[in-house]
């Protein structure tokens, strides 16, 4: 795990234990103070939803539906995003899958499971590696550079 890695998923542990904290806030409250504590993280960028956050390779396809939370960090020649995604398809994880391998990405079959009604997929092209993990609610995606 990189050091980036490890400051986002640290903001991202942070964020989450700050939530009921901020539970009486506005929304517009609430989107500064977690894009301050991953900004502070991370030098990243994060979004509540709407958008996907600056820096999303356009390389990376993503399904339709209502984009709930998107993180990334572009600085100091670090990069990784992270998006989830609600949908209402059928089966959002071969969905996203599909995408992807019509984008050219191919499935790493040795880092690909499924426990209960969370499947989960690796994908990378010779640019980035995908991780996308699905339930019937929807998907998350997390983006690296390829190693």
């Amino acid at each position: 795990m990189t050091t980036s890695s490890l400051r986002m998923g640290l903001a991202l542990v942070t964020v989450l234990a700050a939530g009921p904290a901020l539970a009486g806030c506005s929304d517009g409250q609430v989107q500064d103070a977690v894009n301050g504590a991953v900004q502070g993280a991370t030098d990243g960028d994060v979004s509540l939803g709407g958008a996907l956050p600056d820096g999303w390779p356009a390389e990376i396809p993503v399904i339709d539906g209502d984009i709930k939370f998107g993180a990334g960090n572009t600085t100091n020649g670090d990069q990784g995003w992270v998006v989830t995604i609600a949908s209402g398809a059928t089966d959002p994880l071969a969905d996203a899958k599909q995408l992807l391998v019509e984008a050219g990405y191919e499935p790493d079959t040795g880092n690909s499971a499924n426990v209960g009604d969370v499947g989960v997929v690796a994908l990378k092209n010779a640019t980035y590696t995908v991780t996308i993990a699905g339930t019937p609610d929807g998907v998350l995606y997390t983006v690296a550079p390829a190693s």
